[in-house]
């Protein structure tokens, strides 16, 4: 079985990144050097998600590219920031079990009922750091 940051990373973010280049190449009119000094890859890359050579193997369900589309506009809009933003849609993936079935799609082992992505992805809590920490150094650590 694979892990789950396995598909995010060999599967997802190509998909994502793929998504965010035509949306920027179609609606918002930019070229391919402006996409990839916004996404920090290569023209090269940004060529390859465009002609589908990197990003084809995961097909995204229409509310993660709704998710994508948003994104965009705030990216371009100065609003935030890429990668705030493909937080944010690998956050909506994890949370409406997207990556499940995207991980079910890529490995035929994995059981109808598994849950691990969920389990292992999926941040129960979120912790802030301690103001404890706020003038410390490695070397008040080691």
């Amino acid at each position: 079985m694979r892990h789950p940051q396995e598909i995010e990373v060999w599967y997802i973010m190509p998909s994502i990144r793929k998504e965010l280049c035509n949306i920027l190449l179609k609606k918002h009119n930019f070229n391919q050097k402006e996409i990839a000094k916004l996404l920090n890859i290569t023209e090269a890359a940004v060529s390859q998600y465009k002609t589908e050579k990197r990003g084809q193997h995961v097909k995204l369900p229409e509310s993660v590219l709704a998710e994508i589309i948003i994104s965009a506009e705030k990216i371009v809009n100065d609003e935030s920031t890429v990668f705030r933003e493909t937080q944010n849609i690998l956050n909506h993936i994890r949370d409406t079990s997207t990556i499940c079935d995207i991980h079910k799609m890529l490995d035929d082992s994995i059981e109808s009922n598994c849950t691990e992505c969920i389990l292992h992805l999926k941040i129960k809590e979120k912790v802030e750091p301690s103001s404890s920490m706020d003038n410390k150094t490695v070397e008040d650590y080691v």
